[in-house]
């Protein structure tokens, strides 16, 4: 059976429906992001290191490289596994539930702003009392000294617009929306769930924000499970961001 009602063992709740995907693909996925991130890593190399062209480049060539090899992904799964994939049954992107996965985003990603602040404080204080000093992550330094600058709007917005907009869309698609119900659909809910969650927060690369952001991972995960539908997470995400760019500006 290729899909399951939401609901299932647990009536009144939504819950993921199968995905119709082989689980081999997921390897001609993984094998697309990795030859799509060398040349992108290759010209973010020939930029200073530290400086805005390079930080540009980064952040343009990850979303790329997803994009890349989700797209390689689904002609994977139509041409050589002939399970063509629609996003509506790929995601649960559809219009009958549209206005309750924005509230439900909108909510679940202000109560992700509290969370990830407590975690990072605690984290934090214990990185200090371990004797070491807690550092931000680089994008978000970089923001906060363009945003002191003048004449550094068209900078400022481009990375804004990255971290907000850009990031949340192909983030949860890969993370949430391939990898998370791959590893669950071959009997693993657990290890699916705390699993992409960690490799989330590591895919941020800084200590400061790893145990917030794998709080806000599985809080993403129960959000997608709860709706059935990845516009919910990817509204949350946005929201997640977006708050913690408003912060760093008014700061």
């Amino acid at each position: 059976m290729l899909a399951e009602p939401p609901g299932g063992d647990y009536p009144g709740l939504a819950v993921l429906t199968h995905k119709p995907w082989n689980p081999e693909s997921l390897l001609w996925l993984g094998c697309a992001l990795m030859l799509a991130l060398a040349p992108g890593a290759a010209v973010a190399g020939l930029f200073e290191d530290g400086s805005i062209a390079q930080m540009a480049a980064n952040v343009t060539v990850l979303p790329v490289a997803i994009l890349v090899g989700v797209t390689v992904w689904f002609q994977v799964n139509r041409s050589f596994y002939q399970t063509p994939i629609s996003l509506a049954a790929a995601f649960g992107l559809n219009r009958r539930n549209t206005g309750r996965c924005l509230l439900l985003g909108l909510g679940t990603g202000f109560g992700l702003v509290g969370i990830a602040m407590a975690l990072a404080l605690s984290t934090s204080l214990l990185i200090q009392a371990l004797g070491d000093q807690a550092e931000p992550q680089k994008l978000v330094t970089l923001i906060a000294e363009e945003a002191a600058k003048p004449d550094q709007t068209g900078t400022l917005v481009f990375f804004v617009v990255m971290a907000a907009v850009v990031a949340p869309v192909v983030e949860e698609i890969l993370f949430r929306g391939i990898l998370y119900p791959a590893i669950k659909q071959i009997g693993y809910p657990r290890i699916a769930a705390i699993g992409t969650a960690i490799l989330f927060a590591l895919f941020h690369v800084n200590l400061l924000t790893f145990a917030s952001l794998t709080a806000v991972a599985l809080g993403l995960i129960a959000l997608y499970e709860f709706t059935d539908n990845l516009l919910a997470p990817i509204v949350a995400h946005a929201v997640f961001n977006a708050s913690n760019l408003t912060m760093l500006f008014w700061q």
